[in-house]
């Protein structure tokens, strides 16, 4: 799974399940292009409000924080998908 499909899962089929507070942070990670933090919201505010999430989006998620993050955010994101499963 690549990078843009992982987004792709994220915006259509976890954004519409989530409060819009939670939607509103995401969209200023958005507006600010910070994917990253976009993505540790997504797996926040989906484990918060009872989202659940497929292992393969876990799986690919977690692929991509360890090839290629920003080391403040590393373990935090890793952390929520930990908790997710």
């Amino acid at each position: 799974m690549n990078l843009d499909e992982i987004e792709d899962f994220y915006v259509n089929a976890v954004f519409p399940r989530l409060p819009e507070v939670s939607q509103s942070f995401i969209r200023s990670d958005e507006d600010l292009d910070d994917f990253e933090m976009m993505i540790d919201d997504y797996l926040q505010f989906s484990l918060i409000h009872g989202v659940e999430l497929p292992d393969e989006i876990l799986d690919a998620t977690e692929t991509e924080v360890r090839s290629a993050w920003d080391p403040e955010l590393y373990e935090r994101t890793l952390g929520w998908i930990a908790k997710h499963r």
